[in-house]
């Protein structure tokens, strides 16, 4: 099925669930099951729901707040079809900031649909490919990818993948929902990056605003491949401090879409075209 980019760094989806149709922001670094919307997005008075009251934290560490959790009985997407899809329904304060407001998103198709239906995210093509859970093979595309010229790196549990930043080694997400990639600010002195000022403000999905800086990087990899990236933002995230300093930033869309990424999630590997 297509994938829309109704901003340079946003990727949208359309979607039909329990017979409303919806836009979806496809994002990779949305760490839950089935989909997630505004609770006035979908009616569900006939559907059993229970209280998710702590339903996650944001990428700047914000609680997640007052969840709700069913499921959907019929979900469209293109021309796949699925039945009882876990749904979650709450007030995604991001989704109300000026820069979704304009894309007009509903919610969010995250990272365990993604795997649960051994997507294919095409960035090159601006195309997503879903297989439904126990139907068809999983499709091997490697050998292909490879052989047009892209770089094959592992993509590890959680949507990180190992980079190098300046030499110094860590994990990365890959974030199709984030605009830019963004490096933990308390990483900075160890990569020997020097923030300048921006005026580039992020707003995440609970809705917390943050300034940031951007730093000139020497040198960037991703699984050991030497990748093109752009001026990096700095900012604090929370995955930072939980991971023990392991999970260092995210790979947004700035690097993976002038980068030509493809994600398999049957085969959990990444694509991408080298510097």
């Amino acid at each position: 099925m297509p994938i829309s980019r109704p901003q340079p760094n946003v990727l949208t989806v359309l979607a039909t669930v329990n017979g409303r149709k919806l836009k979806l922001i496809v994002d990779t670094g949305w760490h839950r099951d089935g989909i997630t919307v505004q609770s006035d997005s979908v009616s569900a008075p006939h559907l059993a729901t229970e209280d998710v009251e702590v339903f996650g934290t944001s990428a700047s560490g914000a609680k997640m707040l007052r969840f709700k959790k069913t499921r959907a009985d019929r979900v469209a997407l293109g021309n796949v079809e699925l039945t009882q899809v876990p749904l979650f329904l709450g007030n995604i304060q991001g989704l109300e900031g000026h820069t979704f407001r304009t894309v007009g998103a509903d919610g969010f198709v995250g990272v365990g649909f993604l795997n649960t239906c051994s997507a294919i995210v095409d960035l090159h093509n601006l195309r997503l490919y879903l297989r439904p859970p126990g139907k068809g093979h999983r499709a091997v595309i490697g050998p292909a990818l490879q052989a047009s010229g892209l770089s094959e790196v592992p993509l590890l549990p959680g949507c990180l993948v190992e980079v190098e930043i300046n030499g110094f080694p860590g994990k990365m997400v890959v974030d199709t929902g984030a605009f830019l990639a963004g490096l933990d600010v308390r990483m900075a002195p160890l990569v020997r990056a020097t923030g300048y000022r921006s005026r580039v403000g992020i707003t995440d999905a609970s809705g917390a605003t943050m300034e940031t800086k951007l730093a000139r990087l020497h040198s960037f990899k991703i699984g050991g491949v030497n990748a093109r990236a752009p001026d990096i933002r700095l900012q604090t995230f929370g995955f930072y401090s939980t991971s023990g300093g392991k999970i260092i930033g995210l790979l947004g869309m700035d690097i993976l879409g002038p980068n030509g990424t493809i994600i398999d999630f049957g085969q959990q590997k990444l694509y991408f075209y080298k510097l």
